[in-house]
C-alpha cells in the first residue's frame, strides 16, 4: 500500500480530508462539490498508479494509465468551470465566457479521444484549459482589484483558492511549452535525474497548500 502514498497522493488526500472537515456543512452547493471532485482526483491518481504498476509489469496486454487522465479531464473543465462561475458571478456575468470555454474543451477532448483513442493522453486540450484556467484568475484578481468592497486576502477562500489555480497551471504550462529549452538544463540522463519532476512535485504542493488554507477560511468564515 505503500506504493500508493506519493507525494501527489498524500497533498490530494491531506485536501481531501480538510475539504471533508470545513465543508461538509457548508451552505454552498458550489464548495460543497469540492469534497466530490477531491474524492475523484484522489481516485484517479490510486487507479492511474495501479494501472502503471500493472503495465510495467506486463506491457503486452496491459494499456498504459492515460485513459484514467484523459476521463478525469472531463471532471476537472467542468469543475473549473463550476466554480470561476460562482466565483466571478460577484462581479460580472461571467456565465458566456465560462460556458463557450467549456463547451470548446469537452468538444475537443472528444473530438481527440475519437482521433488518439484513449489511451494517448490529450496533451491539447490540457493545454487549453490551463490557458483558459490562468484568463479566469487574471481576470478574477483584477475583478477583485476594481471592488469597491474591502476584502482581508489573507482571510479570503476565493482569493487562496485562486492562487493555487494560478500558481500551479502557470507554473506548469510554462514548464510544458519551454520543455525542450529547458530540458538540457534540468534533465541529466546519465545520472537519471530530472528536476521537472520535482518542479511539478512543488506545483502540486502550492496547489494543495493553497486549497486547504482557503478551506480553512471557508469555514472560519461560515462560522463568523
Amino acid at each position: 500500500m505503500l506504493h500508493y502514498l506519493t507525494i501527489n497522493t498524500t497533498v490530494e488526500i491531506t485536501c481531501l480530508l480538510a475539504a471533508f472537515f470545513c465543508l461538509k456543512k457548508d451552505a454552498s452547493l458550489v464548495w460543497r462539490s469540492m469534497i466530490l471532485f477531491l474524492f475523484i482526483t484522489c481516485v484517479a491518481e490510486m487507479t492511474g498508479i495501479y494501472v502503471k504498476r500493472l503495465y510495467l509489469a506486463d506491457r503486452v496486454h496491459i494499456h498504459p494509465n492515460a485513459w484514467v487522465y484523459n476521463i478525469l479531464l472531463f471532471f476537472q473543465a467542468g469543475f473549473f468551470s463550476l466554480m470561476f462561475l460562482y466565483l466571478l458571478k460577484k462581479f460580472t456575468n461571467s456565465k458566456p465566457i465560462i460556458i463557450i470555454g467549456l463547451a470548446l474543451l469537452t468538444g475537443l477532448h472528444i473530438y481527440k479521444i475519437f482521433v488518439n483513442g484513449i489511451y494517448i493522453y490529450d496533451d491539447l486540450t490540457n493545454t487549453l484549459m490551463s490557458v483558459l484556467l490562468i484568463f479566469y484568475s487574471f481576470y478574477f484578481y483584477y475583478s477583485l482589484i476594481n471592488d469597491e468592497t474591502y476584502i482581508s486576502l489573507k482571510n479570503s477562500p476565493a482569493f487562496w483558492w485562486v492562487s493555487g489555480v494560478l500558481f500551479f497551471y502557470f507554473g506548469s504550462t510554462v514548464c510544458n511549452i519551454f520543455y525542450e529549452k529547458f530540458a538540457p538544463l534540468v534533465i541529466n540522463p546519465k545520472q537519471g535525474f530530472n528536476y521537472f519532476k520535482y518542479l511539478f512535485y512543488a506545483f502540486n504542493i502550492l496547489l494543495y497548500s493553497c486549497w486547504t488554507y482557503s478551506l480553512i477560511c471557508r469555514k472560519w468564515l461560515t462560522k463568523r
